[in-house]
């Protein structure tokens, strides 16, 4: 018989269907072999979800800096606060929201704002060298219009921001207000909806396209604070392009935090659920640490991720998946002793059906072994009473276990031949047959066994012959003849009886 293994581990299931964080894959493979990612949002995202809308400036410029990792905050807000008082005691400020708006935007320009680039979202940038993106310069105009009574919020379509002012009507005697849609990244963006001209403009300097205020399937309105967050999008956005997810990790813990009081919460295909997302890295951590082989330090995450999502169907799933390939590895590395003790230690962390299943995977592992090491009628017998098992034949397949049952019972019979002689052998063959029906290489080694006894009993008959004993012999013979009647050999001694 060939050497038979059974065990086959099964696939990373989960590996094939792994939730992406955005737009880019699971956590980095080289990120696995750094620390357990910090997932504990920083005090200060608790402390802006919870204060209470409208923000001052003050606030806005607090939370801004925070979310665009200032060093030295106090500095930054010194520099927002001198640029505040200058636009407040402008002697030109207007006294209209629309006009005021339109101001801001012209002022921020003038005097800060220098270059466009798409990646730069932070705050502190902005003010240390003037770049900025559609999030940075969006942020700021907020903040410099709330220093002068605006009311303002902002808007998010597929791949851009930028922000809405309510104006009060001071021009053309309306007296109703309205939203003025503000292309922040633009000195000439108030209300682009009205200027032909600035759309093609904004879209050469930009790359995006202005989304009017008709299509309003393609943009959303987002409160201050989730315009806020989008800097924390943005950061998170930048890691992962360069595969740096367990620093992008700490940056959704935060922005989870952040967003996690709204009582007025943005429902959109364009913004963010970082909880969801923080989750799905997180678990995906979890996934690379059981693809690195990490078992048990796979399973130490999972245990801390538990205490902060518990009951969570998913991470019981990995924790199965888990349990189930490190046994796997173990069974495959023929450490069959080992993969039980683990499988026994870590009993309470797999359902009763997994663990029926992976115990019956151990012993047909075992049962491979004890195939290829057999070496007594005992170890033949305990093998076939293993095959009765029900449970362990469905995880060997029905072929394998009838392939495994035929070898055991032709080496079985070997064995039976050796230490009991071929007559036993030659019983022993014909028992199991009646049970098992026709088995082609048992009925080998019956033939073979009945023509060596046959043989041995010819070799006798020709001993008594040859001492004279023919009554003796010519008895021996007809009792040989009645247990194989068609025997050549055994019918040639009758011929050469009859002859003399």
């Amino acid at each position: 018989m060939h050497k038979i293994t059974l065990f086959k581990a099964f696939p990373h299931c989960l590996a094939v269907a792994i939730l992406l964080c955005f737009l880019q894959g699971g956590i980095g493979r080289s990120d696995v072999q750094t620390a357990v990612p910090n997932f504990v949002p920083d005090p200060a995202a608790r402390y802006y979800a919870s204060l209470k809308t409208p923000y001052s400036w003050q606030t806005l410029s607090g939370m801004a800096l925070w979310a665009s990792g200032a060093q030295n905050q106090d500095a930054y807000l010194s520099r927002i606060a001198g640029a505040v008082k200058t636009l407040q005691n402008a002697p030109d400020l207007p006294a209209g929201a629309r006009a005021r708006g339109e101001y801001v935007l012209a002022f921020m320009h003038d005097n800060y704002l220098k270059r466009y680039m798409e990646n730069q979202t932070l705050v502190s940038a902005l003010l240390d060298a003037g770049s900025f993106n559609c999030v940075s310069s969006a942020v700021f105009y907020t903040i410099l219009a709330v220093a002068v009574d605006l009311d303002v919020r902002a808007v998010i379509t597929r791949d851009h921001a930028f922000v809405t002012v309510k104006a009060d009507g001071d021009q053309g005697g309306a007296s109703s207000a309205a939203l003025i849609d503000v292309e922040t990244t633009n000195k000439y963006g108030f209300d682009p909806g009205t200027k032909i001209e600035f759309r093609d403009e904004f879209g050469k300097v930009t790359g995006y396209a202005y989304t009017d205020q008709q299509n309003y399937r393609q943009r959303a309105p987002i409160s201050q604070l989730e315009l806020v967050s989008l800097i924390l999008a943005n950061r998170i956005a930048f890691l992962e392009k360069q595969n740096r997810y367990i620093a992008a990790i700490p940056l959704m813990a935060d922005a989870a935090a952040l967003l996690s009081m709204r009582t007025e919460k943005t429902s959109s295909p364009f913004f963010m659920d970082h909880e969801e997302n923080l989750k799905i890295c997180l678990i995906n951590f979890g996934k690379d640490l059981e693809r690195a082989g990490k078992y048990d330090d796979a399973l130490q995450y999972i245990a801390t991720l538990q205490t902060h999502y518990p009951g969570d169907p998913e991470l019981d799933e990995l924790t199965g998946i888990v349990v189930h390939n490190a046994v796997a590895t173990r069974l495959r590395q023929n450490r069959a002793t080992e993969a039980r003790e683990y499988l026994l230690t870590h009993k309470q962390l797999v359902r009763q059906e997994q663990f029926a299943s992976l115990n019956a995977q151990i012993r047909a592992n075992e049962l491979v072994a004890l195939v290829n090491s057999l070496k007594t009628q005992a170890d033949a017998e305990y093998v076939l009473s293993l095959l009765n098992d029900h449970a362990l034949i469905s995880i060997i397949g029905e072929a394998e276990s009838i392939e495994i049952r035929n070898a055991v019972l032709n080496q079985e019979v070997i064995f039976v031949s050796r230490e009991e002689g071929l007559e036993a052998a030659i019983r022993f063959t014909e028992a199991k047959l009646a049970i098992y029906g026709r088995i082609p290489t048992l009925e080998q080694n019956l033939e073979v066994f009945r023509n060596n006894y046959a043989g041995e009993l010819h070799n006798h008959f020709v001993m008594l012959w040859n001492s004279g004993k023919r009554e003796e012999s010519r008895a021996f013979l007809q009792e040989a003849l009645r247990q194989f009647p068609n025997n050549k050999l055994l019918l040639n001694d009758v011929r050469i009886i009859e002859s003399r």
